[in-house]
């Protein structure tokens, strides 16, 4: 007979690091049968009272990535071409020794702007984000690829109204009397805040959502104004005006804590309420209600999201909102101001960092979205090597077609730093394997409260896996710096549980720079609207997050339909039916999908989820073949939502 070892169980707190706002606090169960340890639920702990109680399913089930088995276990170096996925197993000692040679032979043909840095690390703590693989890149000069993918607009946005000032206390919503959620939809993304807004509503509180579909809050609402998408400014310019008509501008705020408010108002008198609602598809009442609600009723909320960000208007959509707290003086007591990004200050990374990464060269930033340009065939751009970390480039990136031109190159070395074997993987030259969250110790700091959290190693590393600080320490030293590990407490004086202090009652302790709001931009102006042309029966395409991914991250064992929504209206116009397979076409591609219909987007608007991994679409390609690799005017951030299709039967 042999003898089956009793399982034993044990509890281990740590935090949640994925890109999302709630941070949650997390009880992991650990289950150990004779020496293998391993995950067997993932659940709420106490410590974050924001989110203790639960937490999403996608947590909840986190623990199928850190087992799937698309999980890279150890190094591995291409063997058949670019896109086959065909490699050999290797060890760190060769894979480094690799790519530490073509990093120096690119460099010194062509100098340090030939090595990229793609580094998203988004879903990464707060150590890890800035790791020692950061620094390496900055000590040799590499270029540094910007994260124009999501929420560069806004941050940029935000620094032009708001320089330097924080976000308010989500937690305080609580307070308001009304709440605006503009461009956001927290139910997917932000799932804690919702209890929130529903405590003020207990107290009285009424709601509004601006979005182009009727999400969970949307149906919820006061108020749902499902804007048609890329005319956010102009609702924001027609709130304001109808404000200066019926004396709900706050002057006496504005006059002591803003400048540019004269060229602002100027701009939105041409706004009419009838021209406003004419070209945002809202119906004239709406936005009366809206600008009368909001006009006056103390103390009022502005969560702002992402969504208004993603197309030519968005930079001047942002920042068009986020003038209407100061313009109607809405600070000063809990339950006010704008909720944006919080910042616990939970550590300072780059204490970490050797000497050597603040003398480096001086590096060329490119922006992110952009690859299938910057990084094209033919291109005379010098990148010979691309490192990728943090990131699904051939998923997330717009224009698809040519991301994948561009990584298909053969004179490009790619190297991909990832968990699990992704749709960018198979075009990589040479794979790492990662860790996740669980298998490393760090600290964590929520965007949307000011909690800040440990994150604790809770399972032995899978495979060889090893973290972006220990990659890039190890880069380094094959590179030739002589570089040691540092301990975590160099950055970090108190890992948490804790709440932080930080200032967030705007315009009481915490200010713009010199203590005004900037209405107007030094470089920019005021928000200008400028309506993209368009066939006049081509639908707008959206493709926003769900509830089932983060990003692209968990495709690889939960994946949301590939389907296209439309709208009933729009749908019986073309002859369509759901379920029927249906060619979705902007100018730059073509893909074939199933059809949805429901009333959840508005008339005009079709809805594709973002992040469905290549392998979930029939014929190969994602929604990202349909999208633009063009920039808004202010930040150049990715416009997404400039998509304008066709839809016919397959």
């Amino acid at each position: 007979m042999v003898a089956i070892d009793s399982p034993l169980t044990r509890v281990v707190h740590t935090a949640c690091t994925l890109d999302c706002p709630d941070a949650c606090s997390l009880a992991v169960t650990i289950t150990t049968v004779g020496d293998v340890e391993r995950i067997t639920d993932i659940d709420a702990a106490p410590e974050n009272p924001l989110t203790d109680g639960w937490i999403c399913a996608k947590v909840k089930r986190h623990a199928d990535r850190v087992y799937a088995p698309e999980r890279v276990l150890t190094p591995l170096v291409r063997t058949g071409e670019k896109g086959a996925g065909e490699f050999r197993a290797a060890t760190w000692t060769e894979a480094l020794d690799l790519v530490a040679q073509r990093m120096r032979q690119a460099i010194d043909a062509k100098g340090p702007d030939s090595v990229v840095a793609f580094t998203y690390n988004s879903s990464a703590a707060v150590l890890e984000r800035n790791s020692l693989t950061e620094a390496f890149f900055a000590a040799i000069g590499a270029s540094v690829a910007e994260h124009t993918i999501c929420a560069h607009t806004m941050g940029v946005s935000w620094d032009s109204v708001f320089p330097a000032m924080a976000s308010a206390d989500p937690t305080t919503v609580v307070h308001s009397r009304l709440v605006v959620i503009w461009g956001a939809n927290p139910t997917v993304s932000n799932t804690h805040f919702p209890p929130l807004v529903q405590q003020a509503v207990k107290a009285g509180a009424k709601v509004v959502v601006i979005d182009p579909r009727r999400t969970a809050m949307a149906k919820r609402a006061h108020l749902h104004l499902a804007v048609r998408p890329g005319t956010d400014a102009v609702l924001a310019y027609a709130v304001a005006n109808l404000w200066a008509q019926r004396g709900h501008l706050a002057a006496d705020f504005v006059a002591a804590h803003a400048d540019g408010a004269e060229e602002f108002m100027s701009a939105a008198a041409e706004w009419t309420l009838d021209r406003a609602a004419a070209e945002t598809g809202l119906a004239a009442v709406d936005i009366e209600l809206l600008a009368e609600w909001w006009g006056t009723t103390r103390p009022a909320m502005l969560r702002i999201g992402w969504g208004q960000e993603r197309n030519a208007n968005g930079g001047a959509a942002c920042r068009a909102i986020l003038a209407l707290p100061v313009l109607g003086g809405h600070f000063g007591v809990p339950g006010s101001g704008v909720i944006g990004s919080t910042s616990a200050g939970a550590a300072k990374p780059r204490a970490r960092w050797p000497k050597e990464a603040f003398d480096g060269p001086q590096r060329r930033v490119l922006p992110m979205h952009q690859v299938s340009r910057w990084m094209a065939p033919g291109s005379s751009d010098p990148c010979e090597v691309l490192f990728v970390q943090g990131a699904n480039p051939l998923v997330m990136c717009p224009d698809q077609h040519a991301v994948v031109a561009a990584f298909s190159r053969p004179d490009v070395f790619t190297v991909v730093h990832e968990q699990v074997l992704t749709d960018t993987t198979r075009y990589a030259d040479v794979v790492l394997p990662a860790t996740t969250s669980f298998e490393i110790d760090d600290v964590t700091s929520s965007y949307g409260s000011l909690m800040v959290m440990p994150v604790r190693s809770v399972i032995p590393r899978v495979g060889e896996s090893r973290s972006n600080d220990e990659t890039g320490l190890a880069l380094a030293q094959a590179y030739g710096f002589a570089w040691n590990p540092v301990a975590m407490a160099v950055a970090v004086a108190d890992p948490g549980p804790r709440e932080s202090q930080a200032p967030s009652q705007q315009f009481v302790d915490t200010f713009p720079e010199g203590g005004r709001a900037q209405l107007v931009d030094a470089a920019h102006g005021a928000p200008r609207y400028v309506a993209l042309p368009h066939a006049a029966d081509a639908l707008t395409l959206i493709s926003p997050a769900t509830s089932k991914l983060v990003n692209s991250m968990f495709g690889e064992f939960q994946s949301p339909s590939p389907a296209v929504l439309m709208h009933p209206a729009d749908a019986a116009e073309r002859g369509l039916v759901a379920g029927q397979q249906v060619v979705v076409a902007s100018p730059l591609a073509a893909i074939t999908v199933p059809l949805a219909v429901g009333a959840d987007t508005r008339p005009g608007v079709a809805v594709m989820s973002k992040g469905v991994w290549l392998r979930n679409h029939g014929d190969g390609w994602g929604v990202n073949a349909l999208t633009p690799a063009t920039g808004d005017a202010l930040a150049n951030g990715a416009c997404f939502n400039d998509t304008f299709v066709t839809v016919t039967p397959a």
